[in-house]
């Protein structure tokens, strides 16, 4: 059972050839952790749908924060699965227009839950450092979770090819971003876990931003020099907690 434009259906089939999301990939997604039945941090994931759709797209979804709460539990509560950890991915696009890059005027909005895997469950990621796909620094839509993850495909492509499960991507500026679906953290001797700001070219990940919040963090650019002699270095996203990092 999905939501799709107001309505919970079971028909997969329902997205128009004419989508921008489709045809541009004007558009943006969310994916949030449920344990237990409870969404974790869904003010936070709320919060980043509708600056990322403003942003992207130029439009809002006609939801609140109350509304998205009670689509996401309908939907745990028809999707009768029983696994203890799931994902709720909302996508919401521009919607159909008839020409490439016609200003949105509709959104089209989707929601659906999958069953995910444990988080403590996860391996550590081994990482291969590719320069061939670079963030582009100062750009605020790579802050943004954009459906085109055209770059971050490519580089995952490249460093499971070197015989890494994740890649770490570098920015214009050459110096580290974020690895393919991760925000990116390493610990110096000190003990201060540090990120790249988003400046950098970064995902502002949910994760990322509790650390910040809730820990000794620094924003600080990292360089490839500053990565690779760093005592550990860790990825973070909304399924991976901490993920430690070996790299290839």
């Amino acid at each position: 059972m999905i939501y799709y434009n107001g309505v919970f259906t079971q028909d997969k089939n329902i997205i128009s050839y004419t989508d921008c999301g489709f045809t541009t990939g004007i558009g943006i997604f969310d994916s949030m952790l449920v344990k237990e039945g409870i969404p974790v941090h869904i003010k936070e994931h709320y919060e980043r749908i509708i600056h990322d759709s403003k942003t992207v797209i130029g439009l809002t979804p006609f939801f609140n924060l109350e509304k998205f709460s009670e689509i996401c539990d309908t939907l745990i509560a028809k999707n009768n699965y029983s696994e203890r950890h799931f994902r709720i991915r909302t996508t919401v696009t521009g919607g159909e227009v008839r020409s490439p890059l016609q200003m949105a005027h509709t959104p089209t909005i989707l929601i659906e839950v999958k069953p995910a895997q444990n988080p403590e469950k996860i391996a550590p990621a081994q990482c291969v450092i590719v320069t061939d796909f670079p963030r582009i620094a100062g750009c605020a839509l790579e802050n943004c979770k954009r459906l085109d993850y055209s770059r971050s495909y490519a580089a995952r492509r490249k460093a499971t090819s070197l015989g890494g499960s994740e890649a770490i991507l570098t920015n214009t500026n050459g110096d580290i971003a974020c690895a393919a679906t991760s925000n990116i953290f390493i610990e110096e001797k000190n003990g201060v876990l540090i990120t790249p700001p988003l400046s950098d070219g970064v995902l502002a990940g949910i994760t990322r931003r509790k650390l910040i919040e809730e820990r000794e963090v620094r924003e600080e650019s990292i360089s490839v020099k500053r990565l690779t002699d760093a005592k550990h270095i860790y990825l973070t996203n909304s399924f991976v907690g901490l993920r430690d990092v070996t790299l290839l």
